[in-house]
């Protein structure tokens, strides 16, 4: 019985340590339906904390979107896609603008009105909130 019991207890701690870490894996989105994701949405288990994209589909990220307390922080762009962040931007508004005028396939997944939005509310529906 105390070996049962000693097995029981270890299942239950793998079961737990394996729920924590798949609780926090980065959720995705497939923006080009190509079966790749593209953008990955990180988290503290509750609220969205980095958002990274590869917007030219090649498999690297070229956008980095940092979040604090659930407002757009600062956004990390390698526009030429050489693997250097060349383009810094700390404008929420900015961001927006360079997002429509280079990438408007990701006005959805990237520039939100509101980066406040729940991890359990990512895929979401236009015009919905929160």
């Amino acid at each position: 019985m105390k070996r049962l019991k000693t097995v029981l207890l270890i299942y239950i701690a793998l079961f737990c340590c394996l729920g924590a870490a798949w609780a926090n894996k980065p959720k995705v989105l497939d923006v080009n339906q190509d079966g790749k994701p593209d953008v990955f949405y990180h988290h503290d288990g509750e609220s969205i904390t980095k958002i990274n994209a590869d917007t030219n589909y090649d498999g690297t990220d070229d956008v980095i979107v940092y979040i604090e307390d659930g407002k757009f922080n600062k956004a990390h762009i390698d526009a030429d896609h050489d693997g250097e962040y060349e383009v810094k931007i700390d404008n929420e508004a900015q961001f927006k603008n360079w997002v429509n005028e280079n990438r408007p396939d990701f006005n959805d997944s990237l520039a939100w009105d509101d980066y406040s939005r729940k991890i359990s509310k990512v895929f979401w529906k236009p015009g919905q909130r929160d």
